[in-house]
């Protein structure tokens, strides 16, 4: 099989040294994609380019390629590879073809977040995530100014055990195309490419196994443009571009695996690195009242006192923060550490962090670094937790146990990566979690991929604080609800991070009560659970509560599953309680046209209030009729 060169520039957008390197060039059909035409707009184009690129790799596999379920707009490719040797065989690059979308393209981005990003032909290096540890699922949207496109990959993840890397690479030399026509890729990386760099290198590779037989389906389905110029709330027609891989995901690993909140959190430090210092050596707060000095009582007492709106408060640091390795704050022995003073052993008595949820407020506690494992306070060493490890295990189940007599219903899991303990042991330690401590919810940090999302919620950073930045809505980070979690796992539940002590540094605006409900608003509209590091008070608390933004991003209604009540952003009674109507902020739509947003549909479920946002900034209040 012919390589191809191709060239790229150093420098991207994104991600730097992406590029896809070489291609094979092939004129043998039963290796080549079928053109996908809307008409006499190509959309998709063979160019020789082969399905599959065993990337140099030693001794590769070749699969059998098939052609499936080709309709007007779209096919399958199944990859079967069979390893008929005597010693493990990796496999390569699956490949689709050359997609002629010319110079400009729009592209969803689910790295962490749920966005659109914009690129040019002739200054892009490409792009690209590893699933699960950073795509949200393993699939790519591209559009240009007529046509959309979708590309997923299906394969049993919890059992084959290793990623993919979701490439998206402009082509040049043969492939190149003509200016109107320029051509664009979408790759999978199942191994790792000659030349890998930290941008590219998969933590766990695809190696098939002497006698051993494996299957992979990459879906291709293309539409007519769709119209993004309504709310962010609006149905989204592209998601449709990933029926198969829905069906696949649903059909696999089924719907949320827990209750949905939508209340907002109180976030709250108990230590943090700016208290740390000779005197202070956790850096807890408190001064005179410090939890090391007189114990956790004066501290609970004054959480039960707040009244700010909040049900619900999580505590980080609850045993404070490394002195001599602060590169690995926060401490994974997030409870274990109040074992280490006589003070700190109050956490769990009646008059300390207890009488929190006696007082009627549930009560939370982040679990620093939680996919690694530490056997003393404060050292240099740790290593990542390994749920087969019992030494690791009777430590998780002391520091839940303690967490459990504080009346911690609520537990953080602080960067708990797919790098430290990969997805595949995720999974069953978290439901090994949720057994044996079904009282607690448990939240994973940086946002999960879709396999981790559907057995617990996750967490995500809502707030941004860049150069340049001075309107409200520029720090928010989470400017749209998550899409693909909205098709994928309706009732599914996001937490929106939101803190203020970045944003100041940046801004000269009053930071009030006002403000804080307005940026809360804004959260919960785009469906995420606010929860906010700041001392003012929530005005409206009731119009802070996350909206199931699936009933109306989803086509068709297609996510009929709803929040547990609390969502929808109004109060108990369907009035208005801010009696204004409008304290929300604007919401720009995608392409920053001023289109009135589609109303949202039906629920088939009792009468329920639902809010939406107009470009201009005004509220619209929808209340649904019962069926």
């Amino acid at each position: 099989m012919q390589r191809i060169p191709h060239i790229v520039l150093a420098f991207g957008a994104v991600l730097l040294g992406l590029a896809a390197g070489a291609q094979p060039y092939t004129t043998d059909p039963s290796r080549l994609p079928l053109p996908i035409v809307d008409g006499d707009v190509p959309i998709l184009e063979p160019r020789g380019m082969a399905l599959y690129d065993p990337m140099d790799l030693d001794h590769p596999l070749e699969p059998e390629i098939t052609i499936e379920n080709v309709t007007d707009l779209g096919y399958d490719v199944r990859y079967v590879f069979k390893n008929t040797s005597g010693s493990p065989r990796p496999i390569g690059r699956l490949d689709i073809g050359i997609l002629a979308l010319g110079e400009r393209i729009r592209m969803y981005d689910h790295g962490n977040i749920s966005t659109w990003r914009d690129f040019e032909h002739g200054t892009f290096s490409g792009v690209g995530w590893p699933y699960p540890g950073n795509a949200y699922s393993p699939v790519m949207v591209v559009m240009n100014q007529t046509h959309a496109v979708g590309i997923s990959l299906m394969y049993p993840v919890m059992e084959y055990k290793h990623d993919a890397l979701i490439r998206l690479s402009r082509v040049g030399g043969i492939f190149r195309g003509p200016p109107e026509k320029l051509g664009w890729m979408v790759t999978f990386d199942l191994s790792d490419a000659p030349g890998v760099t930290q941008y590219t290198r998969l933590s766990y590779q695809a190696v098939v196994q002497p006698g051993e037989t494996r299957a992979y389906t990459v879906a291709i389905r293309a539409m007519a443009r769709p119209d993004l110029s309504g709310s962010v709330t609006s149905p989204q027609e592209w998601l449709t571009l990933l029926d198969p891989y829905r069906a696949y995901f649903q059909s696999r690993y089924g719907s949320v695996q827990y209750d949905r909140r939508t209340k907002p959190v109180l976030a709250r430090e108990v230590a943090n690195n700016g208290a740390i210092e000779a005197t202070n050596r956790r850096g807890l707060g408190g001064g005179v009242n410090r939890p090391d000095r007189v114990g956790f009582a004066p501290m609970a007492n004054a959480i039960v006192r707040e009244n700010l709106g909040y049900d619900s408060v999580m505590l980080w640091a609850p045993s404070g923060m490394f002195y001599n390795n602060q590169e690995l704050n926060y401490p994974s022995r997030f409870t274990a550490g109040w074992l280490d003073l006589p003070k700190l052993r109050t956490a769990t008595d009646s008059i300390g962090l207890p009488s929190i949820p006696r007082s009627g407020k549930e009560l939370g506690l982040w679990w620093g670094h939680s996919a690694r494992h530490m056997d003393r306070w404060d050292d240099n060493e740790s290593e990542p937790l390994d749920p087969s490890n019992p030494v690791h295990m009777e430590l998780v189940h002391t520091q839940l146990d303690l967490a459990e007599q504080a009346g911690a219903t609520l537990i953080g899991l602080d960067a708990f990566t797919h790098a430290h303990m990969p997805v595949w042991a995720q999974v069953p330690y978290l439901q090994h979690l949720k057994q044996r401590y079904p009282e607690m919810s448990f939240i994973t940090e940086q946002v999960s991929s879709d396999l981790v999302h559907v057995v617990t919620p996750t967490f995500n950073r809502a707030f941004q604080a860049e150069a340049g930045m001075s309107d409200e809505e520029d720090f928010h980070r989470l400017d749209r609800p998550a899409y693909l979690a909205d098709y994928l796992l309706p009732g599914h539940e996001i937490w929106g991070y939101f803190r203020y002590s970045d944003i100041v540094r940046r801004s000269s605006s009053v930071i009030d009560a006002s403000r804080l409900q307005r940026d809360a608003e804004r959260i919960a509209r785009n469906g995420y659970v606010p929860v906010i590091s700041s001392s003012l008070p929530l005005i409206s608390p009731s119009l802070t509560f996350a909206d199931a933004t699936w009933l109306t991003t989803v086509p068709g209604h297609s996510g009929n599953q709803d929040s547990t009540g609390d969502g929808g952003g109004g109060s108990e009674d369907g009035q208005d309680t801010n009696g204004t109507g409008d304290s929300d902020a604007t919401i720009p739509p995608p392409d920053g046209k001023a289109e009135e947003p589609r109303s949202k549909p039906d629920n088939p479920t009792p009468p329920r209030v639902y809010y939406i946002t107009l470009p201009d900034g005004r509220r619209l209040k929808i209340r649904t009729t019962g069926s």
